[in-house]
């Protein structure tokens, strides 16, 4: 089904990166990157978006690093984020683990917030929880050190969960199933719009991209978390 849906999900993402730029990742109170943050943010961008963070994800990192109290340093994931969907997803979640474990081995106590756009997001849920047969990626000593999850138009989004951030009430074209995000539950918001072409199985794609609204409240989430 993923490898079906994959042009689908491309056309998404090129209309988003057709029409706006993607920001360098210079942001003004970023950590030094030779230096442990007290936070990392990871962020993996959506189908077809040019390498860094992508669109949704771009703002909402600066403004986290703007206004949380603790030092950040912002990494985007490198991972193809292409056509070939399941084959991408499975390369961005082989180096969202080792991005986790290079910093975890060098930052003892650097915490992560990971975030995720449309492809990105069904990256970063796997990595987690795991697809299919796959065991998650993410040891259990890495994801207790994860501050926060931010998962925007996620097609692996399940009507139901705790955490969930929607006007909608369907699952999205890949559903993950529910209960898989549990570890996480607490420290998770998943946004996704009524009648999303992806996230929700929806006709629209206009609301597949109208995720710039909820940054004040994914900002103050991560606000919370990082200071628990």
């Amino acid at each position: 089904m993923r490898g079906r849906t994959a042009l689908a999900l491309g056309i998404a993402a090129v209309t988003v990166a057709a029409g706006l730029a993607v920001a360098p990742l210079t942001f003004a109170a970023q950590a030094p990157a030779n230096s442990c943050p007290d936070l990392e943010i990871i962020g993996a961008r959506g189908t077809t978006e040019r390498p860094g963070l992508g669109v949704v994800l771009t703002p909402l990192a600066q403004r986290i690093t703007r206004e949380v109290p603790q030092t950040v340093r912002t990494t985007a994931l490198d991972y193809p984020a292409s056509f070939n969907y399941t084959a991408s997803v499975r390369q961005g979640v082989t180096r969202l683990a080792s991005d986790l474990q290079r910093t975890a081995g060098a930052c003892p106590d650097t915490r992560f917030v990971l975030m995720g756009y449309s492809q990105g997001a069904d990256v970063v849920g796997d990595a987690i929880a795991g697809s299919g047969r796959r065991a998650p990626a993410l040891s259990g000593a890495l994801t207790d050190r994860i501050a926060a999850v931010l998962l925007f138009g996620d097609p692996a989004f399940t009507a139901g969960e705790p955490f969930n951030v929607t006007d909608g009430a369907r699952s999205g074209i890949f559903p993950r199933g529910a209960g898989r995000l549990d570890t996480v539950a607490d420290r998770t918001q998943s946004f996704c719009n009524r009648n999303d072409r992806f996230c929700q199985g929806g006709t629209s794609l206009a609301a597949h991209l109208a995720y710039g609204g909820f940054a004040d409240e994914a900002t103050a989430f991560v606000a919370g978390q990082a200071a628990g």
